[in-house]
């Protein structure tokens, strides 16, 4: 694909920006560092949704949602309890220097060595899967302009819609105001959006959207040259002091990735055996995790403290 001087934006990404509070989540880091942050419980005000308050926590629509399955994702209603999924165990397969993308859980993990930020991600839909595999930054655009291509084109106008082949950087724009291009063979973008509400989701043309307030930090951030790994890891097993936590998402994108208590039960045994910890597993615990799917780190064993 060929790019012109003004680059071409192959895919699409919308939302207005709004001006709002917005929680960044920064955490030390370390190389046996495994799991950061902690899940929160608040209570709700009358005119609150659950998209609001992913968007002042810095949370994704399908995390809060996942997290909070018996609540109305938009009348909680006054006085509800809603659980804020704000604990992270940090992927298996992450880069120690760079940003991971991990579609199953719909965020993003920049690693600089000393620190950990992460962030929500808005991720291609199922027919424009957003690609695996690493790669890294080789532009970063502020202002861009979308020239979409001629295949999301078509699609609009089979849809009786018509798109223009420009888009121009202001308020309209898809991209946001910042964007930065992966060295991947068909135009794919980190980049900003002009519609919040579909960070957390299944809504590009393959591309990833953060927060206007998370890629102004990322893009910052970030050098060209920095790596980009995106994978897809449903379910991580960490370990924070004496205590071993699971996490399991669906799988969006590896279709060979099997979600059953077999594999999770391996993965365990695996990871025990690996450490040399010797300690029983609530495993009635872990089938409960696997069968509701939250995406919030949940406690499996609390081991003893080593004696000094």
């Amino acid at each position: 694909m060929k790019y012109s001087m003004k680059v071409s934006l192959f895919f699409l990404c919308s939302s207005f920006f709004i001006s709002i509070s917005h929680a960044v989540s920064t955490f030390d880091f370390h190389d046996n560092t495994e799991v950061v942050g902690k899940t929160e419980i608040i209570e709700t005000v009358y005119e609150d949704t659950l998209i609001d308050l992913a968007r002042v926590h810095n949370l994704g629509f399908t995390e809060i949602v996942s997290a909070n399955r018996s609540v109305n994702k938009w009348v909680p209603g006054e006085g509800t309890k809603v659980v804020l999924p704000k604990a992270f165990i940090v992927p298996s397969n992450h880069l120690k220097k760079g940003i991971t993308i991990n579609l199953a859980e719909y965020r993003g993990f920049f690693i600089d060595g000393k620190k950990l930020i992460t962030f929500p991600v808005g991720i291609g839909r199922m027919d424009w899967k957003s690609p695996l595999g690493l790669s890294k930054v080789d532009l970063k655009l502020e202002n861009p302009s979308w020239y979409p291509p001629k295949s999301v084109r078509q699609e609009y106008q089979e849809e009786g819609l018509y798109l223009a082949p420009v888009i121009p950087a202001g308020p309209d724009n898809p991209l946001g105001k910042l964007a930065m291009r992966l060295d991947i063979p068909g135009g794919y973008f980190i980049h900003g959006t002009n519609k919040p509400d579909g960070v957390g989701m299944q809504v590009s043309h393959g591309c990833v959207r953060l927060f206007p307030e998370d890629i102004r930090l990322i893009f910052s951030l970030t050098n060209i040259g920095l790596q980009v790994k995106i994978i897809d890891e449903p379910f991580k097993i960490g370990i924070l002091g004496n205590q071993i936590f699971l996490e399991i998402h669906e799988t969006l994108v590896t279709e060979d990735i099997n979600i059953s208590y077999k594999n999770i039960q391996s993965m365990i045994e695996k990871f025990m055996s690996d450490r040399q910890l010797e300690a029983t597993i609530d495993w009635k615990k872990v089938r409960e995790i696997l069968e509701n799917k939250t995406g919030v780190p949940t406690l499996i064993l609390e081991m003893e403290p080593k004696s000094t």
